[in-house]
């Protein structure tokens, strides 16, 4: 039995000490998203969050701008054994896919039919699942057990999106407050998760468990 454990980069991330556990050989495959470690300009975050989330990543997932405009998943790749980048249906680009796919084996797109799969379950139209929703059931098809810790799909119960961000800076404010339409849907997401949960899909790390 193949076991993964997905890390949300949400603000419940380090509500409990859980890097030890994170890091053992519990799971195959420890999967992180996007900023997880790197701030956009490829530096490392002062403040250190191992105690809480842990240091081991085997698979990185990064939205397409990640490797098209920051180039932060391709400058960092080969700190991992997979980089899974999500690129929306609606502008993927396969003569681009190809060629990065060719020139960095360890580069792989997440094939962007999974909208329409994710779609039959929860209708994300006329956005797009979020790059942890694709990774998620990217995971599912991948593995017989997966995991989740950290994903709080933006609640906005927290002044953050994400553990890592100062909610006193702009960009660290957790959006979803003001605009709950922008970029994603949470509560889609939050769907999704309920129902891959329900359908044993998906399973929900619990510090004991």
């Amino acid at each position: 039995m193949s076991k993964a454990l997905l890390i949300g980069n949400g603000p419940s991330a380090i509500e409990k000490e859980m890097g030890k556990r994170i890091d053992s050989n519990e799971f195959d495959k420890v999967i992180r998203f996007n900023r997880w470690k790197f701030d956009l300009d490829g530096s490392e975050y002062k403040e250190d969050f191992s105690k809480y989330v842990g240091t081991r990543c085997d698979y990185w997932v990064v939205n397409d701008l990640h490797i098209t405009e920051t180039k932060l998943g391709i400058s960092k790749k080969d700190l991992y054994e997979l980089v899974l980048a999500v690129m929306p249906k609606f502008k993927f680009d396969k003569v681009f896919v190809n060629t990065i796919e060719s020139q960095h084996t360890n580069i792989e797109f997440i094939p962007p039919e999974y909208e329409d799969d994710i779609n039959s379950i929860v209708n994300f139209l006329p956005k797009w699942p979020s790059t942890g929703v694709m990774g998620m059931h990217f995971a599912i098809h991948h593995f017989d057990e997966v995991f989740l810790y950290g994903f709080d799909s933006f609640d906005v119960k927290y002044d953050t999106q994400h553990y890592f961000e100062d909610e006193t800076a702009e960009y660290g404010k957790n959006k979803y407050k003001l605009n709950p339409a922008s970029d994603h849907i949470p509560l889609k997401e939050k769907e999704y998760i309920n129902y891959m949960v329900k359908n044993n899909k998906l399973n929900i790390l619990w510090e004991k468990q």
